[in-house]
């Protein structure tokens, strides 16, 4: 009897599984999946949810389910499953609902099971040496802080891609060009456990031979070779072409700068090097209009000369003209590696009227930059600046009008900043940090009118949750003092609060002391802060819901945390090549202030 009762129930569950073929999918579901979330687990499916955007805008045509496919889909689950650790992953028959006009819900039942730990990493070199052995203790530490396979974690198929790139890098980065890593896993099907060993072979140690460079034209070929970082006759590194590669393209007249080494069949000791170039345009042009929010209709546009003075200078014109700017007139002229290899000087004249909330001026300077790259991540500039500015209207700033300062004043004094960015990938983090400071002192050279001192400290953090999901963080902390016992502060150097890449709740500069005609005063002292959670909804449709807090206060030293004001809302934003774009709508809370904001951007706020 119950034998029976068995044969009918699979025969009405697969005849229900196949009754239902060549119907529409409308939607996916899937139920006991923890580790991965839905949006994650349907970028493998062959099935796809059909929708009148889908069919009727982008033309596409509809998937309609069948038994094949969706068995198709359950070996790309399987395998999916099975390269992120999880061995014992199985997928049940599925659940299916019949909507209406032969469309259907289809769900997914999984059982993942317990994913595979790596207990222990072993390396071998050579079959005989260790790795403390045969690799310096710099590379060393790379490969114990960059590996991803580590023990007591999951173990994932890509980490041990990856780790092998990263081993068969580090022993070329010593001379071994011909190294090779393979690995082998042994799994414990019953502690869900699993020991890598890795074995190196380094092959033979090679040297650099003759550098050979085609390609240039105008650029002469000892500015070529000026940056390379190895000589004939040393040790052949990986380092050293990677980073001769970033100098050449830092001289930037190049579109395309590529480094490779010659390698034969024979397996030579001694291997030449080639340098491709492709020169950039003498002459390029960029042009540009849009709207915003605060700064309404803008218009830009730019002209740049290569090989301007000097073989390797480059001199930029620029126009702008927007609600904030009404006009900006800038020349700036670079000239690369001028102390060392990866730096630039760049020369700024420029004469722009700004119209912010808190003031209106006109201010004429020049600049003196230099900019200096340590690292992929991080940099440092240091700028003698001198300006002249004329203010067309000066806030009160709780001054009696015969106490405050001329309407036109001069500035020169220095500022240093530098950034420290590893945030990946870089337009739309979702994991790392970036840290950047700045400080700037009026007063130092030329002229001491209102002296001061300016610093912002601002800090970025972004963490991975699970796919498609990520939670950011940023702090922000601002300092200024007047040095000449005044206190007064110029309204350009004072801190503001409020708008699109601040408190979103507030309009721009709109959070703050006020003047008698509400007109924005700035302050000496910034706290803000920003948490915000972001959602995949697509792979090019991004959901984020934040907080922001924060405030500016007239004197220096003067933070109130009981003083901060505070906003939340929620924006949607499309992944472009240049970063993402969208809007976001916010508005104050804990506060009498009632109206949502707006607020337009071009990549995320922070």
């Amino acid at each position: 009897m119950n034998k029976s009762i068995l044969i009918i129930l699979i025969l009405i569950l697969g005849r229900v599984s196949y009754s239902q073929e060549n119907f529409k999918v409308k939607k996916i579901k899937f139920k006991g999946n923890s580790a991965f979330n839905d949006l994650k687990l349907k970028e493998h499916l062959t099935l796809q949810p059909s929708s009148y955007i889908k069919e009727k805008i982008f033309k596409k045509d509809p998937v309609n389910y069948t038994k094949s496919l969706y068995l198709d889909d359950v070996k790309r689950l399987t395998q999916f499953y099975q390269k992120e650790g999880y061995l014992n992953f199985k997928c049940l028959e599925p659940e299916i609902e019949i909507i209406k006009n032969k469309k259907i819900k289809l769900i997914f039942h999984v059982v993942e099971g317990e994913p595979i730990e790596v207990a222990s990493i072993n390396y071998t070199v050579d079959s005989v040496l260790s790795i403390s052995e045969s690799l310096p203790k710099a590379e060393q530490r790379i490969i114990r802080l960059r590996s991803k396979l580590r023990a007591n974690n999951t173990f994932r198929d890509q980490w041990c891609i990856e780790d092998q790139q990263l081993l068969n890098e580090q022993f070329s980065n010593i001379g071994y060009a011909y190294a090779h890593s393979t690995y082998s896993i042994n799994v414990d099907t019953i502690t869900s456990e699993a020991v890598v060993e890795w074995n190196i072979n380094r092959g033979k140690l090679a040297h650099f031979g003759e550098t050979f460079v085609t390609g240039h034209d105008k650029v002469p070929e000892k500015k070529i070779r000026k940056q390379l970082t190895y000589e004939a006759g040393d040790v052949w590194s990986k380092k050293d072409i990677d980073l001769t590669q970033k100098r050449i393209y830092n001289l930037g007249m190049f579109r395309v700068s590529s480094l490779r080494t010659i390698i034969g069949e024979e397996r030579r000791d001694t291997l030449p090097i080639q340098i491709n170039i492709k020169e950039a345009p003498r002459w390029t042009t960029r042009f540009g209009v849009g709207y915003g929010r605060d700064d309404k209709f803008r218009i830009f546009g730019e002209l740049q000369k290569l090989g301007f003075i000097s073989k390797t200078g480059r001199v930029n014109l620029y126009a702008k003209h927007s609600a904030l700017e009404p006009y900006n007139f800038f020349l700036r002229f670079t000239q690369p590696a001028v102390f060392f290899p990866i730096n630039s000087l760049i020369i700024h004249p420029f004469v722009q009227k700004q119209n912010e909330p808190g003031y209106t001026l006109e201010n004429t300077g020049l600049n003196f930059t230099f900019f200096q790259n340590f690292s992929d991540n991080f940099n440092s500039n240091v700028t003698l600046f001198y300006e002249d500015i004329q203010q067309d209207t000066t806030n009160v700033d709780a001054l009696v009008e015969e106490d405050l300062p001329e309407s036109l004043y001069s500035k020169s004094g220095i500022s240093f900043g530098f950034s420290l960015l590893n945030g990946e990938p870089k337009l739309d983090p979702i994991r790392g940090f970036s840290l950047a400071f700045n400080i700037k002192t009026n007063g130092l050279y030329m002229t001491r009118e209102m002296p001061f001192h300016r610093s912002l400290l601002e800090f970025k953090k972004y963490w991975g949750l699970s796919y498609g999901l990520t939670f950011a963080f940023k702090g922000k902390i601002g300092l200024a003092q007047a040095t000449d016992g005044s206190g007064y502060l110029p309204p350009e150097e004072r801190f503001y609060a409020g708008g699109g890449h601040s408190v979103r709740g507030w309009s721009r500069s709109d959070l703050g002391p006020k003047d008698s005609y509400g007109k924005p005063l700035g302050g000496k002292s910034l706290l803000e802060g920003s948490a915000e959670v972001r959602a995949k909804l697509t792979q090019k449709l991004i959901f984020a819901i934040f907080l922001d807090a924060g405030n500016v206060w007239t004197e220096s030293f003067d933070y109130h945390l009981n003083d901060l004001g505070y906003s939340a809302g929620v924006g949607l934003r499309y992944s472009t090549p240049i970063g993402p774009a969208g809007i976001d709508v916010a508005k104050p809370i804990f506060n009498e202030k009632k109206s949502w904001q707006i607020h337009i951007n071009i990549g995320h706020p922070f």
